[in-house]
């Protein structure tokens, strides 16, 4: 192939690569993947330029002036193909950090609640110039804050603006001062870019959601402890990021990841007896039973049927062992349409590590509980079943197991083998729904929400830092509240990060590692020997 072919073929990829690259980077596939789809179609169109203007001759033929009219169009053209090249990179910048810890990429909690943003947010950061970990602070929050009009940020050196620090009532080094409308926020002592983004969702918020915990029938909630027990792992990046080695000490079926997420968001949580409650206290957003081991009392069933019925909102996190025989399935589940069965269900198809029944759900349908969540984990779940729902009221199963899942007695289901189950009756078993709308023979003018999920677990410490399963929970519990004028953010763990994989994947990365990429090497060899022999 000559010369000029290749220069051609080169070109006509350039050419196609940046028509493709900037068609994709307008068809809507997010801010950030259209920001580098563009970018590239930008890197690609200049160098396509490039090689065009690598054939122009350094002069034309005939005279000066007639080489000078002939050149000059090509220069105009030249740069204003630099200045539109730069202003499309300029308005669709990419940021690459090629750091092995990512230390020069902020927190996702920070750049989603800057991205998210609808509002003005001021924040200001007086910081100690002689501490490595503020700067770093600060250089974080510059790079995510680019661009974005409606976030205005000031990095002060509090050594050098002692009176503008005074006149916010700031007191220590490296302090936050979030502003937003009338409601301000201080933040001492900040090293970790991610607190910034927890504190600018409370400074966001314009009123206080209230959660209200069911106790009384075995519910793990307990109110939010004035201080947590944390440990530390040595890993790579902790000795760069503050508090990235941290790990949270507690009971595995406590729920306080959840109640620190929900703090660290602005809500406030409330213990709710129902058993000596006359009514639900009107400030309460959203109710919340949360793994109930007892059966509820007819009183007690009475009391939450009629807070849905006249629109409350209601969270049922039940168990395989939840007792919902009588009044509660009566007047909470039949009505719109739902009943359980107090079995578990297993998923040999879709299930976490070799736990069967764990099922993982990594496909949702579009609503605005799963709109962020990735895979999720329903550890010994009860099938939610799902009958038309009535006149006015609107179902969706939010999840779901796979079409091979079958339901299995909570007593044997650890004991049974896949080859008792070969007749066994299987089908995609719904695990949480979510129903809106009015209440059958309720006032229309009052419309309800309530989700029900066929486990507790997976909002509980030992499975809420699993993949989703923590912005599952977080994401029921707002929508509950409808609390959708705040930006969403994933919420913070305090576990180290883990790779999960379904055994679907765990075999898929098995065959590729271990068999296709040896047999590959195998008969490339091959291949190249018997081409040089």
């Amino acid at each position: 192939m000559s010369g000029s072919v290749r220069s051609n073929v080169a070109l006509l990829v350039l050419t196609v690569g940046a028509i493709l690259c900037g068609a994709l980077g307008f068809a809507g596939l997010g801010e950030t993947a259209s920001n580098i789809l563009l970018f590239v179609g930008c890197a690609l169109a200049l160098l396509a330029l490039f090689t065009l203007a690598i054939r122009l001759p350094l002069r034309g033929g005939g005279s000066r002036w007639s080489a000078l009219v002939g050149n000059a169009p090509i220069v105009v053209a030249a740069v204003a193909a630099v200045f539109g090249a730069n202003m499309a990179l300029y308005r669709h910048d990419v940021h690459f950090d090629v750091s092995r810890e990512g230390r020069n990429t902020p927190p996702q909690q920070l750049t989603d609640v800057i991205a998210q943003l609808r509002t003005p947010l001021a924040l200001t950061y007086f910081y100690n110039a002689s501490d490595a970990n503020a700067i770093a602070v600060r250089d974080l929050v510059q790079t995510a804050s680019r661009n974005h009009p409606l976030l205005a940020f000031r990095a002060i050196d509090l050594d050098k603006e002692p009176g503008l620090a005074r006149d916010l009532g700031v007191r220590a080094y490296n302090t936050a001062v979030l502003q937003a409308d009338d409601r301000k926020i201080l933040v001492e002592n900040v090293i970790d870019p991610a607190r910034i983004g927890y504190a600018a969702l409370r400074v966001l918020r314009k009123r206080v959601e209230t959660v209200c915990f069911v106790t009384g029938h075995g519910e793990t909630f307990r109110p939010l402890p004035s201080h947590f027990h944390f440990s530390h792992v040595e890993t790579l990046k902790g000795h760069e990021t503050p508090g990235a080695g941290d790990v949270l000490e507690t009971a595995p079926e406590q729920l306080d990841r959840l109640l620190l997420a929900l703090d660290q968001i602005g809500f406030e949580m409330r213990e709710l007896v129902t058993a000596t409650a006359s009514s639900i206290p009107p400030d309460c957003s959203a109710v919340a039973d949360i793994g109930p081991r007892t059966a509820f009392a007819a009183d007690e069933a009475a009391l939450l049927g009629d807070y849905v019925r006249g629109g409350g909102r209601l969270l049922l996190l039940i168990d395989p062992l939840s007792q919902l025989d009588g009044d509660f399935e009566r007047l909470l589940l039949k009505p719109v349409g739902l009943s359980s069965q107090a079995m578990i269900v297993i998923d040999p198809l879709n299930h976490f590590r070799t736990d069967a029944d764990k099922v993982a759900v990594p496909y949702y349908p579009p609503h605005p509980i799963t709109k962020r969540l990735a895979l999720t984990v329903f550890p010994q779940a009860r099938p939610i079943a799902v009958a038309q729902p009535p006149s006015g009221v609107s179902l969706i199963v939010l999840a779901a197991s796979s079409q091979d899942s079958y339901l299995r007695s909570p007593k044997s289901a650890p004991a049974v083998t896949e080859r008792d189950t070969t007749n066994t009756r299987r089908s995609a078993q719904p695990l949480a729904v979510a129903l809106e709308g009015s209440w059958p023979e309720a006032s229309p003018g009052k419309r309800f929400r309530l989700v029900v999920a066929g486990t507790s677990k997976f909002a509980s410490n030992e499975y809420f830092p699993y993949v989703s399963n923590g912005e599952l929970s977080l994401a029921m519990l707002r929508w509950l509240a409808e609390d959708d004028a705040t930006p969403s953010v994933a919420p913070q763990t305090f576990k180290l990060p883990e790779i999960v994989l379904t055994s679907s994947q765990m075999r898929d990365t098995f065959i590729v590692l271990e068999a296709l990429l040896p047999l590959s090497t195998a008969l490339f060899g091959v291949a190249m020997w018997w081409r040089r022999r």
